[in-house]
């Protein structure tokens, strides 16, 4: 399986630490790919970062469903985002 685990702010070192737990816990078969936006917020406090993010976060993952992966994790402590990616 691919994983697609997305940082929805900007920060790189973030991201990275966010991979390496992915993996830690993944089963072996499944690849970790840890991505953060190019642009937007580099932390998410609050609902104005968080409306900030998400155009980032749903350009990443169309290119992570694009580059193959079946799945997606919003690594993000209030979920930024969910609400316009989940079906109704």
């Amino acid at each position: 399986m691919r994983l697609l685990s997305v940082n929805p702010n900007t920060s790189p070192s973030m991201t990275e630490r966010i991979g390496a737990a992915a993996r830690a816990a993944a089963a072996p078969a499944t690849e970790i790919i840890a991505v953060n936006p190019a642009y937007g917020p580099v932390s998410i406090e609050g609902y104005f970062d968080e409306a900030f993010a998400v155009p980032g976060m749903i350009e990443e993952i169309l290119k992570g469903e694009a580059g193959g992966a079946e799945a997606y994790v919003i690594a993000c402590f209030d979920d930024t985002g969910l609400e316009l990616l989940a079906p109704p």
